[in-house]
């Protein structure tokens, strides 16, 4: 459920808190627009909950409901015939009947070759209802994968069962379950990577990845009749240990059309991977048909890419809809051993904006551990945006999770960012040469990780590297040591990789911080 309930608080927030987020087909639900039954206008909604595919949890609730348009009071003893299709083939068409016009029936699908209902039928019309206090249930092959289901719903009877209505109010439409896959992929690193797509319109196909891209499909029919359409939604979750694909602007394409930047949103609300939406309305979908259609008319291609360019701010709203959050940093590249400052503005989604001072705590989360956390002070609703400079060690390499809360006092008003966390680069930087590192100086390592020998020791085997141009430094680094104090941490790592644990190039990145910071002298 969590998927399904932030996604739609996701939609509704992108769509400007629209009434009309339900009509059309694609997510879970459908709202039709009033229709005319005896002397008032009457809307019929239709949802199924949860709205998403899980072959290991069979059970689903079909909700439908007829109201006054005007009113929005529950019209009573509604009959319903509902017919339901998938791929064109029925899987059902039963006659419902609920005295408080809100029918409401549990869904347990199977691979048996026929469909159970219980429940009783109402004397009258012969409508299947609930029993007592018993739920309603239809039991077989009914919901037995994610996708487009269409529907057709006839409304009989209205306000009394003997009240049959002269000409049946005839309803079509589709929901979508959504269709989940996940994909291990592998980086650059060969560190492999479960990504998880999500698909409320239809079931995807087709999935590719390479470098900084990814692409798969969905069957589509462009020359349907696009009005009845919301919006194609799909999401690409991503896990915050895949670092190469976490960028802050992504680009992104539909059979091979470039789609405007406002299509795509990065979505940090967990903390164990990002969400990049792709939300493409109706009138985009409208205007994409005829050069879509030149590559296929039965289906949509996406493909979604990492950009080279930084697009600021990120932002999220927070769960008691209190603030927006804008996050933007500088320099562009976060870099270990360098000083970033972040610019932060907090906005009051319904509020008078009155600017005024707050509180908040800042916490940076590196795996499950804070490796960062301050209580800060800054400005709500301001021209101007808070800034916080943080200087992160290079044991912190890789990406991590910069955490707002309390924001203003409300626990609810929090919020989380996904940053990477780059090694040293450039000029100034020492570099490892492909040069084979002696087994003495990885013995070394471990003595003095042992305390069996001292640092002056080790510090020789270091300046045996740096000799032997297997670990380079530029001039400008070889000035006398400032401190002699060589971090704890640096012990652990030489540790790790005298056992194994950690590569050449990590240990090393170790030795470089040390350098750089002047920690060790280098002649």
């Amino acid at each position: 459920m969590k998927i399904i309930l932030l996604s739609m608080i996701f939609l509704i927030i992108c769509m400007g808190f629209s009434t009309n987020l339900a009509y059309g087909h694609g997510l879970g639900g459908e709202m039709h627009p009033p229709r005319t039954i005896g002397d008032r206008d009457a809307t019929l909604s239709i949802d199924v909950s949860p709205s998403t595919f899980d072959p290991n949890d069979p059970e689903n609730f079909v909700t439908l409901k007829l109201f006054d348009s005007n009113t929005e009071g529950i019209i009573e003893h509604v009959t319903f015939i509902l017919e339901l299709k998938k791929d064109g083939d029925r899987i059902f068409r039963y006659m419902f009947h609920d005295e408080l016009g809100n029918l409401n029936f549990r869904v347990i699908s199977n691979d048996s070759e026929n469909i159970d209902i219980q429940g009783v039928r109402e004397p009258l019309l012969g409508g299947w209802m609930k029993e007592n206090d018993q739920t309603l249930t239809l039991t077989g092959p009914i919901f037995s994968s994610g996708g487009l289901y269409e529907y057709k719903v006839e409304v009989l009877t209205v306000d009394s069962d003997t009240h049959i209505l002269d000409e049946r109010v005839v309803l079509e439409g589709a929901i979508s379950l959504a269709d989940v896959k996940s994909f291990e992929l592998t980086d650059s690193q060969n560190q492999s990577h479960d990504v998880q797509i999500i698909s409320y319109f239809d079931t995807i196909n087709g999935f590719d990845f390479n470098l900084n891209q990814m692409s798969f499909s969905m069957p589509f029919d462009w020359n349907q009749d696009l009005e009845q359409l919301s919006v194609v939604h799909e999401e690409i979750r991503v896990p915050n240990t895949f670092g190469e694909f976490l960028s802050t602007k992504y680009t992104a394409y539909v059979n091979d059309i470039l789609l405007p930047d406002e299509v795509v949103t990065i979505d940090d609300y967990s903390f164990d991977d990002r969400t990049v939406h792709m939300v493409i309305n109706r009138e985009l979908i409208k205007q994409l048909k005829e050069e879509a259609i030149k590559k296929s008319d039965s289906q949509i291609d996406f493909r979604l890419e990492t950009s080279d360019k930084v697009q600021f701010p990120l932002e999220f709203a927070t769960p008691d809809y209190r603030f927006k959050v804008f996050l933007s940093w500088e320099p562009e590249t976060i870099s270990a051993g360098e000083e970033v400052t972040f610019f932060v503005d907090f906005d009051e989604l319904f509020s008078a904006k009155t600017k005024r001072v707050t509180e908040y705590d800042l916490t940076v989360i590196q795996n499950d551990s804070e490796i960062y956390k301050k209580h800060l002070t800054g400005n709500i609703n301001s021209d101007v945006s808070n800034s916080h400079s943080i200087t992160f060690e290079p044991e912190h390499i890789g990406t991590a999770n910069l955490f707002f809360e309390n924001i203003d006092g409300n626990s609810l008003s929090k919020g989380n960012f996904i940053i990477v966390i780059e090694s040293p680069n450039g000029s100034q930087e020492p570099t490892v040469s492909d040069s084979e590192i002696p087994t003495w100086i990885k013995n070394n390592a471990n003595w003095w990780a042992e305390d069996s020998i001292d640092d002056e020791t080790f510090v020789q085997g270091i300046q045996f590297l740096i000799k032997q141009n297997i670990l380079q430094v530029p001039n400008t680094l070889s000035q006398e040591s400032e401190s002699n104090d060589i971090p704890t941490w640096i012990k652990n790592n030489a540790n790790w990789w005298a056992d194994g644990s950690i590569d050449d190039t990590a240990f090393l990145q170790g030795i470089q911080y040390l350098i750089k910071n002047r920690i060790i002298a280098v002649n």
